[in-house]
This record gives C-alpha cells, sequence and structure tokens, in this order.
C-alpha cells in the first residue's frame, strides 16, 4: 500500500468490515422492529413480537453496558432521560395514573431501541439498510392500502390504522426514498423512487387533509434539492395528475377545500375548538401540564367558556386535541415544552456539525450528506403533519431522532478516522453535543 493513502487505511478498512458484518444479531433485531412497528403484520400480532424484539435488545444493551454510558452522556438522550424522569413524577400527581404510565412506557420503549440504535448501527453500511428497510415497508403498507390487497400483513394497521396517521406516516419516509435514491445506482435507485410514487400514492387515498399539506411540503422541500428544478417540473406534473386519480370524489372535495376558510368549517371547525380546549388546559395548568394521556379525561372539564357555553353538544370524554403541540402544551407545560425544544435545537445542532464534517472528509461524504438531508427533512415532515395530529407519543419522532443522533456518531467517527487531528478547530466543533 503506498504511503499516501495510509491515513485513510482505517477509514476503509473500518467500511469495508462494517459492510461484511451488517447482518450482526442486534441489527436484525432493528431490522424486525421496523417491520413491526411501522408494518404492522397482522398474523405476528398474537406472538407480540414488539415486545419480544424489545426485550431481546435489552439483554444486548446490557452485554454493551459501557458504550451505554458513553451514550447516554449526549445531550440528546440527557434531555430524554431528563423527559422521562419527569413523565415519572407525572404519573403520580396525574388524573389518570393509568393513562399516563402508558405513555411513560411507551417512551421508554423508544429510549430502548434509540440506544441500540446508536450502539449497533455503527457504520453507514448498517444505518442504510436500517432507512432502506423503513422506506419499503412503509411502501408495502401504501401499496396494500392503495390496492386493497393484504400484501404479507403488512398495512401498517394498528398505530398507522387512521387515515390521518397512515399519511403522517407515508410523509416521514418520503424524504428518505428521494435522498437515499440519489445516492444508489441502477435498479436500487429506482426501487427506491417507485416506492416514494407508492407513498405519495398511500398518501392521497387517505384523504387526509393534513397529511396532504405535509406531503405539499416536504415534495417542496425535497425539490429544492434537485440540481436541475425546471427539467423536473414535467415529471412532477405527471405524478402529481396520477396521484389525484387515486382520490376519491369526497378526498377531492376535502382536498381542495384546504384553505383559511377551512377553520370555519366541517373537521377543520372542529379542530380549532379542539385546539381552544387545550389551550384552555395549559392556561390552567402552564407549567407541569395535566400529565401524559390525560387529555381525554379533562376534556369535559375544560370544554366550557366563561358563561357555562360550549361548542360540543355531546359527551367530549376521551376525544384528543389533533395536534402535537396542543398535546404537548397542556400534558406536559412549559417543563415538557422547554425540554421538547433543546432537543430539537440538539438535533439541529447536529444537522449542521454533518454538514461541517462533510465538507472535510472524503468518499463518504454524499452518503453522509444525503442521508442527514433525509431524517432532518422526515423530522420536518413530522413536525408538519403533527399540526394536525395526536402522535406526540407515536414512535417516528422518537425513532427518527434517534437515527439523526446515531448519523451524528458515525460521521463523527468517520471524521476522525480521515482527517488528521488539528487544532482548535477540530476541538471547537466535534465532540459531544
Amino acid at each position: 500500500m503506498r504511503s499516501e493513502t495510509m491515513p485513510f487505511a482505517g477509514a476503509v478498512l473500518t467500511v469495508e468490515h462494517g459492510k461484511r458484518k451488517s447482518l450482526t444479531f442486534p441489527v436484525l433485531l432493528l431490522l424486525f422492529y421496523i417491520i413491526v412497528e411501522y408494518g404492522r403484520p397482522g398474523f405476528l400480532a398474537p406472538l407480540r413480537p414488539g415486545l419480544l424484539v424489545q426485550g431481546l435488545l435489552v439483554l444486548c444493551l446490557f452485554s454493551n453496558s459501557t458504550k451505554v454510558r458513553q451514550v447516554l452522556k449526549e445531550k440528546y438522550f440527557r434531555l430524554y432521560l431528563l423527559l422521562l424522569v419527569f413523565m415519572s413524577f407525572q404519573v403520580f400527581v396525574a388524573a389518570n395514573y393509568f393513562y399516563a404510565l402508558i405513555c411513560l412506557k411507551a417512551m421508554v420503549s423508544y429510549l430502548v431501541i434509540g440506544l441500540a440504535c446508536c450502539i449497533f448501527l455503527d457504520n453507514l453500511a448498517k444505518l442504510n439498510l436500517v432507512l432502506v428497510t423503513l422506506v419499503l415497508v412503509l411502501a408495502t403498507s401504501a401499496v396494500s392500502r392503495v390496492s386493497g390487497i393484504n400484501m404479507l400483513g403488512i398495512t401498517g394497521g394498528k398505530v398507522f390504522a387512521d387515515e390521518n396517521d397512515f399519511a403522517l406516516a407515508m410523509n416521514i419516509a418520503l424524504p428518505f426514498s428521494f435522498f437515499l435514491g440519489r445516492i444508489k445506482k441502477g435498479w436500487k435507485r429506482w426501487l427506491l423512487w417507485l416506492a416514494g410514487v407508492a407513498l405519495i400514492l398511500g398518501n392521497m387515498v387517505t384523504s387526509s387533509r393534513g397529511g396532504f399539506v405535509g406531503m405539499v411540503a416536504v415534495g417542496f422541500i425535497c425539490w429544492l434539492y434537485v440540481k436541475h428544478r425546471m427539467r423536473t417540473i414535467p415529471v412532477i406534473a405527471i405524478l402529481a395528475i396520477l396521484a389525484w386519480s387515486f382520490v376519491s370524489p369526497y378526498g377531492k372535495e376535502r382536498i381542495m377545500a384546504v384553505g383559511l376558510d377551512s377553520a370555519q368549517k366541517d373537521t377543520g371547525k372542529d379542530r380549532v375548538e379542539l385546539w381552544k380546549v387545550g389551550w384552555k388546559m395549559f392556561i390552567h395548568n402552564p407549567v407541569t401540564g395535566i400529565g401524559q394521556g390525560n387529555i381525554p379525561v379533562a376534556m369535559n372539564k375544560y370544554r366550557f367558556d366563561e358563561r357555562g357555553e360550549s361548542f360540543w353538544k355531546q359527551d367530549m370524554w376521551g376525544r384528543m386535541t389533533h395536534s402535537v403541540y396542543f398535546t404537548l402544551l397542556p400534558e406536559l407545560g412549559l417543563i415538557g415544552v422547554a425540554i421538547f425544544v433543546a432537543m430539537l435545537k440538539d438535533l439541529y445542532a447536529r444537522k449542521k456539525r454533518i454538514n461541517w464534517f462533510c465538507t472535510k472528509i472524503g468518499e463518504d461524504s454524499e452518503t453522509i450528506l444525503n442521508m442527514n438531508n433525509a431524517l432532518m427533512v422526515s423530522v420536518l415532515a413530522f413536525l408538519i403533519t403533527g399540526i394536525f395530529l395526536s402522535v406526540l407519543y407515536y414512535p417516528p419522532f422518537w425513532n427518527l431522532s434517534a437515527l439523526a443522533v446515531t448519523l451524528f456518531m458515525i460521521s463523527s467517527r468517520v471524521f476522525r478516522q480521515q482527517v488528521p487531528p488539528a487544532p482548535e478547530e477540530f476541538n471547537d466543533r466535534v465532540g459531544t453535543c
């Protein structure tokens, strides 16, 4: 080997070694988790596969306790643990401790998955495998929903059974289809881009107005990354016509009604009134909120105005506010909002650092950059679509955030392997967030 290649030898060997050993047991468990969590194959339901996968991952984490402690030092996970401590306190003070406990258990399970991602997805090949699996599983769910054919039982049921929630799942996968397709070649590229078409059609058949708004936002952001934008307009037009042909007459009426006046009629008006109830809950419990999972319990108490009148003429017990933000505010209060915003700031800081890494490293920069863009646009898809959905305790945001931290750790490692340590610039920009 020539001497000029020596500084990069470690990086090359690490990447190749990672490719040969992509399918370790913990990675297989994470792939199975993606299939179970996002595809929800019905034939596996009696086995409770989610509980099995997470139990096995916990055992794997125990055998890597040193790495677990290192990962928990990352700022994102310190904030996550702080959120769990706060939510544990809420279990004891919430009106309905059982609902609060259910949400806490879900959040603990996402922590297990997040730690497993950061520890066991230790190179780009493994991370790519998980991201591609996510796209293909949700694309299969989309084909099942569009065609009415139960493909291998992968339909995205249960968590994503609701049409609006299903549209959210389509939106978070769409950026991965686009950006990962850019770094693939041949049939792999076309497979991912065809999966993207399936995701768009899956969104459209739901007739979800919130899902449609989120998809348009995601599509526009992806379009901004295209080098020759004007050349893609005919393709976008054809895709739009195809997608519109899959929408039912009722769905077309709903989507065409999207606008400022939609807040004054039908379900748009309902959502605004639900948000008003959520805001009233927050005003009365501004610091700690009413406790996670307790909006359905508190609905009847806060649905009346100062005159004792209510927009809602029926019992409201069990209703949700249909918004991530009007779930976060009333249930977790300013403390929860502060932690959530700090998490978002940390993710954004990591995105910027990864972009900086890519200006310094060699052959892996394009892959890392596209993965980084995919993850951040996917998080944006959740935040935009989530305006209209009560999905705060659903897996997408917490899984995506953990994968973003995973990519940061991998890219930081690649940077250290490929770029000799220099000085202050290195020390200022690299390290634990």
